[in-house]
């Protein structure tokens, strides 16, 4: 009687067991979606975590919605990939939302996250479960959830832009270079197919008020007397009324130039024609001389010392005619420490002052200590041809004072200072045999405000020879 009673028993308890295994489909079936992992997770328990976290994950879900407002402000990202190593550490740790994140990288570091989390898709598998679980409570969470993905390349070109800027700022030294070229390119260096070698670098037009021609004119005349190229420096204008009996008004400045760049244009290929100036020294003036040097692109700045001015004289005629002169040589130095000009002209045009007074042994020491100090600088001074036609007939400066220049290495330029077309390039072959006897061994031009040196033998052949051809 016993044995039913003991298979009675088990047939309770295996009636109970279909019973417990109803109660837990049913709380399977409220999850919807959950029955297949239910029957296997109950030995292992571990569907009751999984419940547990379908309440965490729900909480989560701002999170990644919040993730997803910090991905289109873009700077903190941008930031981070500045540093490379540390931002992805950050990112996979502290963030769950990193399905969100490992978008923006790219190609190392995308692959790696895939094979050490295969639980991890199954947690995206269960988070879509969890947001049809509660549709009500946030059905506009779930599209931004998916609008993620979407905001995740938004970083990437975010970057982009980073790079892209300085790229854009790169240009800017550019286009300061582009604004420092001179305005016509510079001629090839040697001579020319006529043989031309050199440059007449001092010469003037008519809006000095006491010069006759054209530019033309002067070009056509430098053609013929064998050079390749001219220098124009006419007499600069000067404030307050300085003079203005000999030099262009401020309103004939933009005429000069005008004037200079129709001689060029009109001689293209024949004659290289460039823009000087010769700006005049007075003590107070040199912010207005440095000024003026900036409102064109000048090849050359030929400075001037010019004792006739009623001004010069009215100030500085104190004394005796040798103090006068002695004050001459003085700012003569001072206009080369001055840094404003590139040569000196005719640097004893005193010697015209009282010229039958003039004797160079009474005023050496004074020319010794002046010469001493525009060496000091490294200004060029010019050997000017037109002395043989002023009143103390001789080159400016004489050859004993070109002598004490050459013993200085003070580099020197051949100037005609032309007033009228047929003097340019006029008496420079004895002008470069003076230079030669003085102990020179070459002769100078500027062009860019750079001086070019030439030696003496090679500029008297070329002379000859491009005069030959042109005649």
């Amino acid at each position: 009687m016993s044995k039913p009673k003991r298979n009675t028993k088990k047939a309770a308890q295996g009636k109970a067991r279909p019973v417990a295994a109803k109660s837990k489909k049913a709380v399977a079936s409220k999850t919807k979606a959950k029955p297949a992992p239910a029957k296997k997770t109950p030995p292992q328990k571990k569907p009751v975590p999984a419940k547990k976290t379908v309440p965490t994950k729900s909480a989560s879900k701002p999170a990644p919605t919040k993730v997803v407002k910090k991905a289109p402000l873009s700077k903190p990202a941008l930031k981070q990939p500045a540093a490379k190593a540390p931002p992805p550490k950050t990112k996979t740790v502290a963030a769950k939302p990193s399905a969100a994140k490992p978008a923006p990288k790219p190609v190392a570091k995308a692959a790696k996250p895939q094979a050490p989390a295969p639980s991890k898709p199954a947690a995206a598998a269960k988070a879509p479960a969890a947001v049809k679980a509660a549709p009500a409570p946030a059905p506009a969470k779930p599209a931004p959830a998916k609008k993620a993905p979407a905001a995740a390349p938004a970083p990437v070109p975010a970057p982009a832009v980073e790079v892209a800027a300085p790229a854009v700022e790169a240009p800017a030294p550019v286009v300061a270079v582009v604004k420092k070229a001179p305005a016509q390119p510079l001629p090839a260096p040697g001579p020319t197919k006529t043989g031309a070698l050199f440059y007449d670098s001092h010469m003037h037009t008519p809006l000095c008020k006491h010069a006759w021609g054209e530019p033309e004119e002067y070009a056509q005349q430098a053609v013929k007397a064998g050079l390749k190229g001219i220098i124009f420096t006419c007499h600069c204008p000067m404030p307050n009324g300085f003079w203005p009996t000999v030099r262009m008004s401020e309103s004939e400045f933009e005429i000069y130039v005008a004037l200079v760049e129709r001689a060029a244009d009109a001689f293209k290929g024949k004659l290289d024609i460039r823009l000087g100036i010769e700006s005049e020294y007075y003590p107070g003036c040199e912010e207005y001389i440095a000024a003026l040097h900036q409102r064109a692109d000048f090849h050359y700045v030929l400075g001037a010392v010019h004792w006739q001015a009623k001004e010069y004289l009215n100030k500085y005629e104190t004394g005796t005619i040798e103090n006068f002169r002695r004050t001459y040589f003085d700012h003569l130095a001072k206009s080369a420490e001055s840094g404003l000009y590139d040569c000196l002209a005719h640097p004893d045009l005193v010697k015209n002052y009282h010229p039958d007074s003039w004797c160079f042994a009474i005023v050496k020491n004074t020319v010794t200590t002046a010469l001493d100090r525009i060496a000091a600088t490294g200004v060029a001074m010019e050997l000017n041809t037109s002395g043989l036609n002023k009143s103390y007939s001789e080159m400016n400066p004489g050859l004993e004072m070109l002598r004490m220049m050459a013993d200085r290495k003070i580099p020197i330029v051949l100037g005609s200072d032309s007033h009228r077309a047929v003097r340019v390039g006029e008496h420079f072959v004895t002008a470069l045999n003076h230079l030669t006897e003085a102990g020179y061994e070459n002769v100078s031009y500027f062009l860019n405000r750079q001086r070019i040196d030439l030696p003496i033998p090679e500029v008297l052949a070329s002379l000859k020879k491009a005069a030959d051809h042109n005649a």
